[in-house]
């Protein structure tokens, strides 16, 4: 009679052990998954407060001297990076890096790039293929990005 009753404490104890095992690995990967879910809402709420509008004129011919210059508004809620480094900007879909801080500027001459404000970026787009017809420009900021389309004159 104590043998079974041994060996169902040992079973017990067996099983108690794989519970609190599983327990264990099921709390810490809820933890992981809970952390990786409030980080993407920390991403996504910085990119909803981040966002850029291009205001240049459509109809006006925008490359001049082999210079495309760009408007951009801050329309988010937040303050934006001037820093070339932080802007990225897409030419009929070929990256540009002919951007440097001389070629950056807010217009009122305001050191943070700040809501409602407009930055000119002048892009040298002499490695770029301009064609005649239409032609996109793409300015990625802190989250926010916006697509200028305009006409090239043949």
């Amino acid at each position: 009679m104590a043998s079974v009753s041994v060996s169902q404490l040992i079973l017990f104890i067996a099983a108690m052990l794989v519970a609190a095992s599983v327990a264990g690995l099921l709390t810490s990967t809820v933890n992981d998954i809970g952390d990786a879910i409030e980080d993407q809402g920390l991403a996504t709420s910085d990119d909803i407060r981040s966002d850029i509008t291009i205001i240049n004129d459509a109809g006006a011919t925008a490359v001049n001297d082999s210079n495309v210059t760009l408007y951009v508004k801050n329309t988010g809620s937040s303050d934006l990076s001037t820093r070339p480094e932080d802007i990225d900007i897409l030419i009929n879909g070929q990256f540009v890096t002919g951007v440097g801080s001389g070629r950056i500027s807010l217009l009122d001459g305001a050191q943070i790039w700040s809501e409602g404000d407009v930055l000119r970026i002048v892009v040298d787009v002499s490695s770029v293929n301009i064609d005649p017809g239409e032609n996109r420009a793409q300015v990625v900021v802190g989250g926010g990005e916006d697509v200028f389309i305009w006409e090239e004159p043949a």
